[in-house]
């Protein structure tokens, strides 16, 4: 844990941090792998980001802290690596019932990231889905948070970002390789929806970089390993991936 987040620590009451981890234990796969030290470490973190988050929902739908809980962990879980813990532009996160629509289109969502409300959208049994299923390289949380940190990481000065050039640089020129492989049905590791762009690519690959670790590297080992150096944390390495 490093000066922040024992800091952090100090702040918070023994009854939320027991109820955080008997949540993500019984939720976040990820979490239940990690060492006892990775825990208490993760369980810091997803309080902070609950609480300096807004949450909302979905009028009648009650939102309870357990949903709040799941949410911030699959933040935490993508930043686990990182010194970003927080998101300083997508503030609030709006949880929905049951899929979605904007008005004026026929499209149903299950999330999304708009940069005009600067607010995360999600419908919760996706999100519910996506840590009950654990292996099929789906989880709605991850992507949308995905997408928040490529964009704010897009806006951010050199010392606020939350990936190094470097890195992400070099992401990007193996991510921009395997597009049009991915439309041919000829990189099969990744759902056919990673062809769009690179945006997208990036948050499937995060999804099946944490759900299907091993599979992604015995299918790509280069691009598993540049994607683990993005965000410093390899989750084959369940009790310690970072």
């Amino acid at each position: 844990m490093n000066a922040k987040h024992t800091f952090v620590n100090l702040f918070l009451k023994t009854s939320s941090k027991q109820e955080c981890h008997e949540v993500l234990s019984k939720w976040n796969s990820y979490y239940a792998a990690l060492s006892e030290k990775h825990q208490e470490s993760f369980v810091v973190r997803t309080l902070l980001f609950l609480n300096t988050t807004d949450f909302d929902a979905t009028e009648g739908f009650e939102l309870t802290t357990e949903m709040k809980l799941v949410i911030s962990s699959a933040f935490v879980q993508i930043t686990f690596g990182l010194k970003q813990d927080v998101l300083s532009v997508f503030k609030t996160i709006f949880v929905t019932p049951t899929s979605y629509s904007y008005t004026g289109r026929d499209v149903l969502y299950d999330g999304d990231v708009n940069t005009v409300t600067k607010r995360v959208n999600l419908s919760w049994p996706a999100v519910e889905k996506g840590f009950v299923i654990t292996d099929d390289g789906l989880n709605i949380a991850i992507h949308e948070f995905s997408h928040c940190l490529i964009i704010e990481n897009a806006k951010g000065s050199y010392f606020s970002k939350a990936f190094k050039d470097a890195d992400l640089n070099a992401w990007k020129e193996l991510a921009t390789k395997k597009i049009p492989l991915i439309r041919e049905g000829k990189y099969t590791i990744f759902r056919d929806y990673g062809g769009t762009n690179l945006m997208e690519l990036f948050a499937i690959s995060l999804e099946t970089f944490f759900e299907q670790p091993h599979e992604f590297y015995s299918y790509s080992p280069t691009f598993y390993r540049t994607t683990a150096k993005v965000l410093k944390q390899d989750p084959r390495n369940g009790k310690n991936p970072k």
